[in-house]
Order: structure tokens, then C-alpha cells, then sequence
């Protein structure tokens, strides 16, 4: 199966330099790139294009591909594949640092039939505050979207509590906090993201505006459990950066896994994993009243996590040994 590999982060996290230090090792080996720049020079394109020969890119310029040149991207993915008879291992993308993340898996969907697993892998300034007051919107999204979160610029970094924050702002991801360059390249694009788990129960530390809510359905049937889904979409928009959770329907034996990326959900699916039940909903601007007040009433039982540190993420850190 092909990775595809949605690489993001704002504004000057370090993304080029963190791809560029994947492609310089062995292991990238059957990986394509796509560049996306938001103008109409690609000097990022152009950059990794230089360190190497061969590599099979694509460059998608002029335009953000979470919003202006979305079935450009399929075109490009399509031609890709079809340049070789055997799948490539990955192929990333590398957005723009104004992407939206949902917009693009949305986009995505058409690929189905492609057999790809699409991953979110972002990349997170150390030596700079990631959720900065302009922009404060795009970042949250990036962060929360991720599957692993990438902290970067270590060797400049004083204490400024970015790891704490990213942590406390998506708890469902794996943290990479390594200094060796090409070690933490290597474990960006080649870490498998973990399984559905419910964060440990306690307080964090976040961002005033993020809240992480730990949620527990009652009894409800899946036709409801759907219609409150949809209704949590419509609620909050682009509000909802993350949810991700396995529910038990009162009339189905199996469990469901459902996941959504901002409002772009994917279809519940039958899940019979060992994860413990429950919802994790990462929001942006959110109050537990406003997501408990939803209709259809699901029974819902709802944590709402702000303040102080997790007892839990630092374990699934990935430093050097």
C-alpha cells in the first residue's frame, strides 16, 4: 500500500529542510514528492529538486491546494502513479505553510479506488510560540490534524513550551522531539501513527482557545449516533479540528470508528480493535455547553481538559535513545 503523506506546519516551520533530510537517507527510497507553493515561483520545488537526481516531483504552484488547484492535485497523484508500474512506497506532499488540512483529505476521497492511506505528518517551529497570533487559525488546524507532530529547530529553542503545547492541542498524535537532523526526518516519514486510544483522564496544558473534550455516548442507536455526527459538523464548522473515537450503537454488536480532519469526516466504519470506547473532540472557540445542547441527544457525557499538564503523552514521545 502506497503512504500518502500530507506534510504541513506554518509558516517557516521547517518543512523543505525536513523533507529534504528524509530524501538524503536510503530509506526514502520509491518516494515521490509534490511541492505546493502559495506563489507563482516554487522555490521550495526548486530547492529539493537540487539535492536530487531522479526523484520523481511534481510542482503545484500559483495557488493553495486546500483551496484553489484541488483537482490539480488529482491529476498530478493520478499521473504519478500511472508513470510506473510498480506503487511508489510514499508520496508527499508538501503544502503550502497557509494550508488547510481538511479541504485537502477532503479533495482525497476521489483517490479511494488508488488504495492509498493518507497520513498527516506536521511539522511544529521549537524556537518559536506555534500558535502565533496571526495565523492563530491555520496553525490549531495543522496541529490538531496531525497523526505525528514534528518539533523542529531544536538546536535554537530555549524553554518556550512548545512540546506541552502540541501535546495539550492533540493529545492523539506521537510527539518526534529529536535533535539529530536525519534521525528526526527518518522518524517523521516512516513512524506508524498510533491506534485509536482515549487520552488519560486528568488536566492539560493548552491553548485558551483549544479545547480537548473527552466524550462518552450512551445508549443510542447508529442512526442516531450519524445524525449527531452530522449535526456536530454543522455546529462548528471549521471549529472542529479533530475527532476521533470508537462508539458502541445500542442496535450493532460491532463497535464503529469515526474520524473527521476539521468538517471532512471519514465514513464510520466497523471496528474490532481492542481501543477503549469513547470520543476524543479537539475544538477550536468551543464550549462543552454548545456540544452537549446538540441534537439528537445521544446521552452524552462530556470531560472538557484546559488546564495543567497530561500524565499520559510524554510516554509516546519519540526522542534518541
Amino acid at each position: 500500500m502506497t503512504d500518502f503523506i500530507l506534510l504541513t506546519g506554518f509558516l517557516g516551520a521547517g518543512k523543505t529542510t525536513l523533507l529534504r533530510d528524509f530524501l538524503a537517507q536510503p530509506e526514502s527510497a520509491d518516494t515521490a514528492v509534490i511541492m505546493n507553493e502559495a506563489g507563482a515561483i516554487d522555490i521550495d520545488g526548486a530547492v529539493v529538486a537540487a539535492d536530487q537526481t531522479g526523484l520523481p516531483m511534481a510542482m503545484l504552484a500559483n495557488g493553495c491546494v486546500c483551496c484553489s488547484i484541488a483537482n490539480d492535485l488529482l491529476y498530478t497523484i493520478e499521473a504519478l502513479v500511472a508513470s510506473r508500474e510498480t506503487p511508489f512506497r510514499r508520496i508527499v506532499l508538501e503544502t503550502s505553510g497557509l494550508a488547510m488540512p481538511g479541504p485537502i483529505i477532503r479533495s482525497l476521497g476521489e483517490l479511494g479506488p488508488l488504495g492509498m492511506r493518507v497520513r498527516v505528518v506536521t511539522a511544529c517551529d521549537a524556537a518559536t510560540p506555534v500558535f502565533a497570533r496571526e495565523g492563530f487559525e491555520t496553525a490549531a488546524a495543522q496541529v490538531a490534524a496531525a497523526g505525528i507532530i514534528v518539533l523542529t529547530k531544536l538546536d535554537r529553542a530555549a524553554d518556550t513550551g512548545v512540546a506541552g503545547t502540541v501535546e495539550a492541542a492533540n493529545p492523539l498524535a506521537i510527539l518526534v522531539q529529536e535533535a539529530t537532523p536525519a534521525r528526526r526526518a527518518l522518524l517523521a516519514f516512516t513512524t506508524e501513527a498510533a491506534a485509536p486510544t482515549m487520552p488519560p483522564a486528568g488536566d492539560i496544558s493548552g491553548h485558551p482557545r483549544i479545547s480537548v473534550m473527552l466524550g462518552q455516548p450512551g445508549q443510542a442507536s447508529v442512526e442516531t449516533l450519524l445524525e449527531w455526527l452530522e449535526n456536530l459538523s454543522g455546529l462548528l464548522g471549521e471549529r472542529l479540528l479533530r475527532l476521533k473515537g470508537v462508539v458502541q450503537p445500542a442496535d450493532m454488536v460491532e463497535r464503529l470508528l469515526v474520524q473527521a480532519v476539521g468538517s471532512t469526516f471519514d465514513p464510520p466504519r466497523r471496528f474490532m480493535g481492542a481501543a477503549e470506547s469513547g470520543l476524543v473532540l479537539i475544538a477550536r472557540d468551543t464550549t462543552a455547553a454548545e456540544v452537549l445542547a446538540l441534537q439528537p441527544d445521544i446521552g452524552l457525557a462530556l470531560q472538557t481538559q484546559t488546564a495543567g499538564p497530561f500524565g499520559g503523552p510524554a510516554a509516546r514521545r519519540l526522542v534518541a535513545d
